[in-house]
């Protein structure tokens, strides 16, 4: 099992990233306060940790090496997938008029989320 630290630097060096580059990100004054991070030295604080979570575009219980239940993980699945069929036929029932609006207003959001 790995540590922290391990997961901190997988995560830094598949973007390509330097400890320095991450602790202006972070808004660290030291760099040297994120190095002794993945050397395991210490451990950020939680407000941190979601900060890297973000950074980095994983879960918080990615870096923390926390895994949820397997029937934690389905039932979130499921309940993705009936949201999803409940929109998709909420949807259907509109009329074709209003269905074209909210599919423009989805194109300009996905447009926007580009950006």
């Amino acid at each position: 099992m790995s540590t922290l630290g391990e997961r901190l630097r997988s995560e830094r060096e598949k973007l390509g990233w330097s400890q320095v580059h991450v602790s202006k990100q972070l808004g660290l004054k030291r760099s040297s306060t994120y190095a002794n991070w993945e050397y395991d030295l210490r451990e950020p604080d939680l407000e941190m940790i979601n900060k890297l979570a973000t950074l980095y575009e994983v879960s918080p219980s990615k870096l923390t090496g926390f895994n949820e239940p397997e029937g934690v993980r389905e039932s979130k699945e499921q309940y993705i997938v009936d949201e999803t069929m409940r929109l998709a036929e909420d949807i259907n029932n509109l009329p074709e008029q209003k269905r074209k609006i909210l599919v423009d207003m989805l194109e300009v959001l996905k447009e926007d989320n580009k950006k």
